[in-house]
């Protein structure tokens, strides 16, 4: 029978339930775990790496047993699910957050980390440390973190979980319209029946001011980038590469960030927000701005995905982060969320905040919804329908200081597939289509560029472009790419300023006809705010006449 726990994560208790054949154990590789449990007498039915130091292993027999002799070699966790939610895995390391009260000493929490042994990671701020578990302390990270909760002396106490995010792209295929590239640009007046009138940005009237300048830098975090491609070539086109990979619980750094085996979404993302001006093949949003690209591999705990928004911090003004969680609820750690509420403030290149564009999803769900009492179709990553009818937090999608992006479609429409809710900030043109894959939508695709000659996946075979681009991860950086026009036009823009004039300048002539069922209303409030669109569609031009016009106040 499944053991029921619990952890911390957000400041709100989280139920969990073990799942019964399962545990995480501390080791080099797989050989390293078969090694292990070889000489315990214990036999694995299936043995995973799941990131750098941690190994899933599958038993027969009896776990809890196994996972005793395990630990008296090696730091040992079970697996746990959210409430049984398939798709909602809680997947611990060794470490978790400690903040301390304000009245604790620093010779306190020494003793505080003696008395327990726990080992000390990081000082992440002032009070708050990433701590590491012991043979010696007697607890994996969970139970010890809860006990710390309960300590006077702690404010807070929660896992460093591992992360396993996913790319927010339909998997449905979209008509490769030709004529009608890069539609989302542009005003049309095009008499077509899958294209309405101002269904795209407008971006060729910001470019009457400004096609960007180098020294703002977007950077886009994802899976691997072909920067071998004519539109991302450039004089000071590249402000830097960071490819990330776990080492132990910090990161490693090289500049390697060729797309490997499994990569395709990056270099279509990288794209839409700033492909070149040269004369050939498609251009982004923001051609005259340069780009971060940071390859990282979609499953980092909290701390290392803390580690990597400070690294691009240093480097970037805006970063785009096109991935996320499907439904389900998955709070974010206290530690990042406070991390990620200084970087939107005093982070960024110039200090003023690195603004954050996030994808909404592509579940056609709340982003957030505590009180939920809808069930949620989905396919989960082995392609099973499966159902969610529990509360949902997704995440990063959910911090109030990000700018979460939803999708409309080349009809002006809110695409089938997007999320919504009151987390919504603005949504940009994207494809349509239905996650669950029942209704036959209308909508064109995004034109951007793609992998193809690096013998790494592509969205479209023998092609260095494709035409079938979208999901909030093609509506995410065509908004990292407005707020990058925003602030060529006006630099001495905070992070948060430029996120205000996204909003206030959002085109709200949308439809409201939805072709995919959708559990809340879309109508525009007396604040001008849409659960399905947020404040609207963002418009480029209007967006850096505002700028342009504050600069010179």
């Amino acid at each position: 029978m499944n053991q029921t726990k619990y952890c911390w994560q957000g400041g709100r208790k989280i139920t969990l339930e073990s799942i019964p054949d399962q545990m995480l154990i501390e080791a080099r590789g797989i050989d390293d775990a078969l090694e292990v449990c070889t000489k315990l007498d214990i036999h694995p039915q299936m043995v995973t790496e799941q990131a750098e130091g941690r190994v899933r292993v599958r038993l027969r027999g009896d776990l809890e047993s196994a996972m005793e002799r395990i630990r008296q070699e090696r730091i040992a966790h079970h697996v746990y699910t959210n409430s049984g939610q398939v798709e909602a895995e809680v997947l611990p390391t060794d470490s978790f957050f400690l903040k301390f009260d304000e009245g604790v000493t620093s010779l306190q929490m020494r003793e505080y980390l003696r008395k327990h042994e726990l080992e000390k990671i990081e000082r992440v701020r002032d009070r708050t440390l990433l701590v590491r578990v012991t043979t010696g302390t007697g607890r994996n990270s969970i139970r010890m973190a809860n006990a710390s909760a309960e300590d006077p002396m702690v404010v807070s106490a929660e896992p460093n979980l591992l992360r396993d995010l996913t790319p927010w792209l339909p998997d449905r295929a979209i008509p490769d319209p030709l004529a009608l590239r890069q539609w989302h640009l542009h005003v049309s007046d095009t008499a077509h029946p899958l294209l309405a009138e101002r269904a795209g940005i407008d971006a060729h009237g910001a470019w009457a001011i400004t096609m960007g300048r180098r020294d703002v830098v977007v950077a886009v975090a994802d899976d691997g980038f072909d920067l071998t491609h004519p539109d991302l070539r450039g004089p000071g086109k590249i402000a830097g590469t960071l490819n990330l990979s776990a080492r132990g619980h910090g990161i490693a750094v090289d500049s390697n960030v060729t797309p490997r085996a499994g990569d395709y979404h990056g270099t279509p993302c990288a794209g839409v927000a700033v492909a070149e001006a040269n004369g050939e093949g498609t251009v982004g949003v923001a051609p005259g701005c340069a780009l971060l690209a940071v390859r990282f591999p979609l499953r980092f705990t909290d701390f290392q995905l803390m580690m990597m928004f400070r690294m691009i911090s240093t480097r970037a003004d805006v970063v785009s982060c096109s991935w996320g969680f499907g439904p389900t609820d998955r709070p974010m750690n206290l530690a990042l969320q406070e991390e990620i509420a200084q970087l939107s403030r005093t982070g960024g290149r110039r200090q003023r905040g690195l603004l954050f564009c996030v994808a909404a999803g592509n579940n056609n769900c709340p982003v957030r919804d505590l009180d939920n009492t809808h069930t949620y179709k989905f396919f989960d990553h082995e392609g099973k329908l499966r159902s969610y009818s529990r509360s949902i937090d997704r995440w990063i999608a959910a911090h109030e200081d990000v700018v979460t992006v939803a999708a409309t479609t080349s009809l002006k429409k809110r695409a089938g597939y997007s999320s919504w809710g009151r987390s919504i900030n603005v949504c940009a043109p994207s494809s349509n289509g239905d996650d669950l894959r029942r209704v036959n939508t209308r909508g064109l695709g995004i034109t951007t560029i793609d992998n193809e000659g690096l013998d790494t996946p592509g969205l479209s075979p023998d092609s260095h472009y494709t035409h079938g681009f979208g999901g909030t991860s093609s509506a995410t950086p065509t908004v990292a790419g407005v707020a990058a026009l925003v602030l060529s036009a006006n630099p001495t823009l905070s992070a948060l300023e430029v996120r205000d004039i996204l909003e206030r300048t959002a085109d709200k002539d949308l439809s409201l006809v939805s072709e995919t069922p959708i559990n809340s209303t879309g109508e525009f409030d007396d604040n001008g705010f849409s659960q399905w669109f947020g404040f609207g569609k963002v418009n480029a031009r209007r967006a850096v006449e505002m700028a342009k016009a504050k600069a010179t106040d």
